[in-house]
């Protein structure tokens, strides 16, 4: 073999090694790879601490040094007329850092004059689905370090929400737990999260899920009974629908008598482990018999269960 020939294979080799590596990296985690340089800005980073806390597993205090140590996405957004290029760290990205326990579902971002907005844990993993809408906190601006304290150090630029969701001055950050209402027809409103889960029936059921474009897989799937739920929430007479609704506003209408029958769940876990994002962390429905097995009955990202 020549040399020239030599060279044109390594090449085509490191090629096909960086191409896996990325596939890699957008399978394991359900979001592009990112660069983790986007051309930082010239100069030492302004001062600035963000506090971390809530539900995590150990509270954080980070500066701008360490967020240009993860991977960093730049966004094009128009904030009141005036359009700009910002860098920084994806929400989801920063949560996923942050080690953010299994069942957050609330990020309130806290200016350090107060003011504060708040926005959901799927809003932040599904932005990452939309190249240029991601939700970050930023710490650049127009190829600059943001050094206006009115604006920066850091700020939150949130493309598709209200512009008032776009924090200045982030100086804090709290995680609150992600809940499920209970609501309608009941005498007793419930209001469930990961800490009380423990009061409901906890089963692991084998089924079978054939979600929309993937192949049909069977596994292990944890929750807490529906039907233990209900029971708990006191069903009114007359109450015959169970309506179950995500977070998105998608949902799926049930009758008491199939989630009594089917040993419907409010699943969390599959083969033991907590469900990804993309398998609708941190809740989905189980709905564990062959005539439900299709995705559209397994409502993910569960948030409310209105009785009618």
């Amino acid at each position: 073999m020549n040399k020239t020939r030599k060279i044109v294979l390594a090449a085509a080799t490191v090629a096909v090694v960086i191409i896996a590596f990325t596939a890699s990296i957008y399978y394991l985690t359900g979001i592009p790879a990112q660069s983790s340089n986007l051309g930082l800005p010239s100069g030492n980073p302004p001062q600035v601490q963000l506090k971390i806390t809530g539900d995590v597993a150990a509270e954080k205090t980070l500066n701008i040094n360490d967020l240009t140590k993860m991977p960093l996405t730049n966004v094009t957004s128009t904030i009141k007329g005036e359009t700009a290029n910002y860098v920084g760290v994806t929400m989801f990205q920063l949560l996923n850092y942050t080690g953010a326990s299994w069942d957050a579902g609330f990020i309130n971002v806290i200016a350090s004059d107060g003011f504060n907005k708040t926005i959901n844990t799927y809003q932040a993993y599904n932005s990452t689905q939309y190249s240029g809408e991601e939700i970050i906190l930023a710490f650049s601006k127009n190829g600059n370090w943001i050094t206006d304290i009115a604006e920066g150090p850091l700020k939150l630029i949130t493309p598709g929400l209200a512009s008032n969701f776009n924090v200045k001055s982030v100086s804090a950050i709290r995680l609150q737990p992600w809940t499920i209402n209970v609501t309608g027809a009941v005498s007793n409103p419930l209001v469930l999260t990961g800490n009380n889960l423990v009061n409901y029936e906890t089963k692991t059921v084998q089924a079978a899920l054939a979600p929309g474009g993937e192949p049909q897989r069977t596994s292990e799937w944890t929750g807490v009974s529906l039907w233990s739920i209900l029971q708990a929430s006191g069903v009114l007479e007359g109450a015959s629908k169970v309506t179950v609704s995500a977070i998105d506003g998608y949902s799926r209408e049930y009758t008491i008598q199939q989630v009594e029958d089917s040993g419907i769940l409010i699943g969390y876990k599959e083969n033991g482990a907590y469900l990804t994002p993309v398998n609708g962390q941190p809740y989905r429905l189980v709905v564990p018999t062959e005539d439900f097995k299709w995705g559209q009955y397994w409502v993910r990202w569960v948030s409310g269960v209105i009785l009618t």
